[in-house]
C-alpha cells in the first residue's frame, strides 16, 4: 500500500458499497476533465472518501503520478447520489492500494476533500445517515 503521510482520520466514516461516477483533471485546467468513470465509495466522512475503481487514467491525466505536462497531481470530482440529486465532491488522492482478489475493483485509493465549506460538510453528514438509514435492516 503506498500511503502519502500518516493516517489522519478527523471525522466519523461510514463504510458502505456505493456506486458513484468520478472524472480526473488537472487542477490547472479543469476544462480537461476526463468523462465520468465508474467507481464505488468504500467509505465516506466529511473529510474524505475511500474510492474502488478499475480506472486510474484516462488520456494523459493519471490520479496517482503527477502529470506529465504540468508536473501537477490531477484532481478528482465524484458524483455521489443524495436525495434526488447528485452531490459533487473535489478532493486529491493521499493514498491508494491495489484490492484483493475478491473485491471486483482494482484499485482503492483515499481522497482528501478539498471543497469542504461548512454546507458541504452538513450535505455529506446527511447523505451518511441516508446511506445508513437505507443499509439499516
Amino acid at each position: 500500500m503506498i500511503r502519502f503521510g500518516r493516517e489522519r482520520r478527523r471525522s466519523r466514516r461510514s463504510g458502505l458499497a456505493l456506486p458513484v461516477q468520478f472524472r480526473i483533471y488537472a487542477a490547472s485546467s479543469p476544462e480537461t476533465a476526463s468523462p465520468f468513470l465508474p467507481g464505488q465509495l468504500h467509505d465516506f466522512s466529511r473529510d474524505g472518501v475511500a474510492l474502488d475503481t478499475n480506472v486510474i487514467q484516462s488520456e494523459r491525466l493519471h490520479v496517482f503520478h503527477p502529470s506529465p505536462i504540468t508536473s501537477e497531481q490531477c484532481l478528482l470530482e465524484i458524483r455521489v447520489p443524495h436525495s434526488g440529486e447528485d452531490l459533487s465532491v473535489h478532493g486529491k488522492v493521499v493514498w491508494y492500494d491495489q484490492n484483493g482478489e475478491e473485491n471486483p475493483f482494482l484499485f482503492r485509493m483515499g481522497i482528501q476533500i478539498l471543497d469542504a465549506t461548512r454546507d458541504l460538510r452538513r450535505q455529506i453528514e446527511s447523505s451518511i445517515s441516508q446511506f445508513e438509514s437505507a443499509a439499516a435492516p
